[in-house]
């Protein structure tokens, strides 16, 4: 169980979630009963009519208290991720898996569960390649895939289980608030940030550098990155010409600023170039998917062509 899988192998040949056999089941013995027609002891109280459970939308999960978890697979399809607090991957598939439970605004419970301190359930799911994602619909478990994979892959994986949960009746959903919604801090990114709000912008920047090397599909540190580099560019007092460029954009005139690093590059060398190049990315990013932002990367794809 001490296996990392790197790459994300699904539970069956095809990657597809497979629920039919326990939709049979269901079906075959007049459906999954609601919670209220089974044992109190499994109901979770309503935050109000109709709003949804009570209940954590993100919550942790040992030996001792799975079986609340399977019973609460009665009203709400549980997605269990079985994760190592060494492994890096499986941090990455956490966050990815926050991030979708948080989309989805209570369509299923996200229960996180260190395999190290809960051997009995990841025996219990023959757990072999740590992080594993299974499922509990209507306390039945279904396997879902091994290792890391992209929101973009998962998501989809998510969407079928939801499906066939409608499927079998389990069709509850988590109540949920705006601070359940809100993406949370990674703890990672606090010293950078405590860094910035000191004023210590470089070392926010070295900070930010080290959280980009650990993990570089970090789109939120790469963001900071960039803000923290416009910031520094401003602090210092230079005669390089550029630094007019980074005035402008911090006054909102994206386009403006864009000719000035753009012109600049025309009779660059071509290290400089490589600089205008780096700064310029940097001002995308921040600016965002604006038709100036646009503009500016098909000037720049000619410039590089030269």
């Amino acid at each position: 169980m001490n296996n990392e899988a790197h790459n994300p192998q699904p539970a069956d040949s095809h990657g597809a979630v497979d629920l039919s056999a326990a939709t049979a089941r269901g079906n075959s013995s007049g459906g999954v009963q609601p919670a209220a027609q089974g044992n109190p002891a499994m109901q979770a109280p309503m935050s109000q009519q109709g709003a949804g459970l009570d209940i954590p939308l993100v919550d942790t999960c040992d030996d001792s208290t799975f079986e609340a978890v399977a019973a609460r697979s009665q009203q709400v399809p549980v997605v269990i991720v079985l994760w190592a607090a060494q492994s890096l991957e499986s941090k990455q598939l956490l966050a990815t898996l926050e991030e979708l439970a948080r989309d989805k605004m209570g369509a299923f419970q996200l229960v996180e569960i260190d395999a190290a301190r809960a051997p009995r359930v990841a025996q219990a799911f023959q757990v072999q390649v740590i992080p594993t994602v299974v499922a509990l619909v209507g306390a039945r478990p279904v396997p879902l895939f091994q290792g890391v994979a992209p929101k973009e892959q998962v998501a989809p994986v998510i969407e079928d289980l939801l499906r066939a949960a409608q499927q079998m009746g389990v069709t509850g959903r988590v109540a949920v608030s705006g601070e359940d919604v809100a993406k949370p801090i990674p703890e990672e990114h606090l010293p950078a940030l405590e860094a910035e709000e000191r004023g210590d912008l470089e070392g926010a920047r070295a900070a930010w550098d080290k959280i980009i090397e650990l993990n570089p599909r970090d789109e939120d540190a790469k963001d900071h990155r960039a803000r923290v580099n416009l910031r520094l560019r401003e602090s210092l007092a230079s005669d390089d010409p550029s630094a007019r460029a980074d005035a402008l954009f911090a006054a909102g005139q994206y386009a403006e600023a864009f000719e000035v690093l753009l012109q600049l590059m025309e009779d660059a060398s071509e290290e400089e170039k490589e600089d205008y190049r780096v700064r310029l990315l940097d001002l995308f990013r921040i600016a965002g998917n604006t038709p100036e932002v646009k503009a500016a990367r098909r000037r720049l794809s000619s410039l590089l062509m030269i």
